[in-house]
């Protein structure tokens, strides 16, 4: 079975439904569920969705509605097999690439580092051309193992 690597973004366009790529996000995610691949996460990338969430279901306070952000990543979380970790050589690793945005660098080293990660779904797929893994859009996923809907 593939080993997917789905980035934060595709998990809060999928959340959010509000951004151009959450349909076909929705459909990476609803696929995920469905035991269609296995799906890897780091610890960054979830961090970076409860802060999304966080910030998205504020309360009247100006407070996270914490107990709607818990039962969420609860839910996402399940949805994952693995978390691999990011270790101080994928940051160093990130710093010394090509890639632009060193965060999604970062996620890349961590799953080289790991190895057996077939691909990498992104919603910023211009900001892995210098990618070692296969990587795509939700779009671009969905439409090469899924077929066009």
């Amino acid at each position: 079975m593939m080993r997917i690597l789905v980035d934060s973004d595709v998990v809060i366009a999928a959340m959010l439904q509000n951004e151009q790529q959450s349909a076909e996000s929705i459909r990476i995610m609803d696929a995920l569920e469905a035991g269609e691949f296995l799906g890897i996460t780091t610890p960054v990338m979830m961090a970076n969705v409860q802060y999304v969430l966080s910030r998205r279901w504020e309360t009247a306070r100006n407070k996270p509605d914490r107990a709607r952000v818990v039962a969420a990543m609860i839910d996402i979380l399940a949805l994952f097999s693995e978390m691999i970790p990011v270790t101080m050589a994928d940051f160093y690793a990130s710093m010394a690439s090509k890639f632009s945005d060193l965060e999604d660098g970062l996620q890349h080293f961590a799953a080289v580092r790991a190895g057996g990660i077939d691909a990498i779904i992104t919603c910023n797929g211009k900001d892995f051309a210098h990618a070692q893994i296969d990587h795509y859009t939700p779009t671009g996923f969905a439409t090469e193992f899924f077929g066009a809907e």
